[in-house]
């Protein structure tokens, strides 16, 4: 009874070890699947194009091909070259090749003036008297976007045209101050910084 005792001890702490031991290696343990699909993918096979080529000169040469990216420190400037230097021989070839390829192609078309902008001046005294005379008879109907998009024009246009009516102003006043009724004091203290930010900002503050 004494040796079984003596024995728990140090079979529990053996027992909690390899657990310990046993946890900090299960997520760095590479499986025989995932280690195989590794270097099966890391195995490239040599091929022809990794070295020279048939038509590669014998001597040994410089592949001069600058990326386009910024400027580095490790470029030399004209400037400080020695009229000798073949780096200066390097850097008018590559400026003056082309490689056959046509500038003007790669480039997107050009956008036209004309279409650049949302200035449209296609719309007749007759076609404003239209306009006001929707607006004024039912602004529900017909609201800004509906009359921008029959005349083709943009809702700015069609507020500078014609302005709403009292009751459509009295109206949305209304629906404003219900949906401010049902602000918690979150919303309502975030929408009063709001406003105060922004007359800062008017004020350049």
């Amino acid at each position: 009874m004494d040796l079984r005792v003596l024995r728990r001890p140090i079979f529990d702490l053996l027992a909690g070890r390899g657990q310990c031991l046993l946890s900090g290696t299960v997520s760095s343990r590479r499986n025989e699947s995932s280690y195989r699909r590794m270097k099966k993918k890391l195995n490239v096979k040599p091929d022809a194009s990794f070295g020279f080529s048939k038509d590669s000169p014998a001597t040994d040469h410089i592949i001069f091909n600058p990326p386009s990216s910024a400027p580095s420190v490790l470029h030399t400037p004209l400037k400080f070259l020695p009229k000798e230097d073949k780096r200066r021989q390097l850097y008018s070839v590559a400026k003056n090749s082309t490689l056959g390829i046509d500038e003007e192609a790669k480039l997107p078309p050009a956008i036209l003036k004309q279409n650049a902008g949302y200035q449209r001046y296609h719309l007749t005294q007759e076609d404003v008297a239209e306009i006001r005379r929707l607006r004024s008879s039912d602004p529900e109907t017909w609201t800004r976007l509906k009359l921008a998009r029959k005349f083709n024009c943009t809702s700015l246009f069609i507020g500078i045209c014609c302005e709403a009516t009292a009751e459509k102003v009295a109206l949305e006043k209304a629906k404003l101050e219900a949906v401010k009724e049902r602000w918690g004091p979150k919303r309502r203290m975030a929408r009063e910084d709001r406003v105060k930010r922004r007359e800062a900002a008017y004020r350049d503050e």
